[in-house]
């Protein structure tokens, strides 16, 4: 009973200090925003880009060979979300509009046929960032409080001027398989959502952010994990 005691009081004394830290330091002039940084939180850490994407024409290209995703606007609104954060940290300069997607698809009967290469070259793109969709769930109704929804993807980005050695065809990452990232919600965050079509947005938009940090330096929040994680 004695080492128990004396065990809870090693263990509770480093919480005490500290608490008793904060209140001696928030009345010194010593806020507790600063207390935090001073603990480490807020200094967080540089990430550089996995790849600089190219000046000239980018296409946005979002499959979902498995027809996992149950929520019709997705494809087109992560495409232009990933543009729209690409722009906005100028990781890239021209980004074709997903509107030449759809005039290609309409004039060409055989253009789900055809490869991501081909495709980025038909609409007239150097750089294709090609986001594979592998598993997705959004609904008002869910199981797991912790990831109450969740979309998983990887992503690609492929040399649409190299046409004769496949081999070079892609660019990043070197494996051969897709850099993997994901994005979720809590079950408080899609009970406050409370509509399919808002819960499927925002998993969305999270999932864009994410995709578009593999392509500019950033630093990282205090509880954020890199681009693929």
């Amino acid at each position: 009973m004695v080492s128990r005691r004396i065990a809870a009081i090693r263990f509770f004394r480093p919480i005490g200090a500290l608490f008793f830290l904060f209140l001696c330091t928030s009345g010194c002039g010593f806020g507790g925003g600063q207390m935090l940084y001073a603990l480490g939180f807020g200094r967080t850490q540089k990430v550089k880009a996995e790849i600089k994407l190219t000046e000239n024409p980018i296409l946005i290209l979002v499959d979902d060979d498995n027809d996992r995703v149950h929520w019709p606007p997705a494809k087109r609104y992560l495409a232009d979300e990933v543009a729209q954060e690409l722009l906005r940290h100028k990781a890239a300069k021209q980004i074709i509009p997903q509107e030449t997607i759809e005039a290609l698809r309409q004039a060409h009967p055989d253009f789900d046929k055809r490869g991501c290469r081909e495709v980025g070259e038909m609409a007239g793109a150097e750089q294709v960032v090609w986001i594979q969709i592998q598993d997705f769930f959004a609904e008002e109704d869910f199981l797991d409080a912790t990831e109450a929804a969740f979309v998983q993807a990887t992503v690609k980005v492929i040399n649409v001027l190299e046409k004769e050695q496949r081999m070079h065809v892609r660019i990043w990452p070197t494996g051969s398989s897709g850099s993997a990232v994901t994005a979720s919600l809590t079950g408080a965050h899609v009970v406050q959502l409370k509509k399919k079509d808002a819960i499927c947005e925002e998993l969305t938009r999270e999932l864009a952010e994410k995709i578009a940090k593999f392509f500019y330096d950033h630093r990282l929040g205090d509880f954020e994990k890199p681009p693929g994680g």
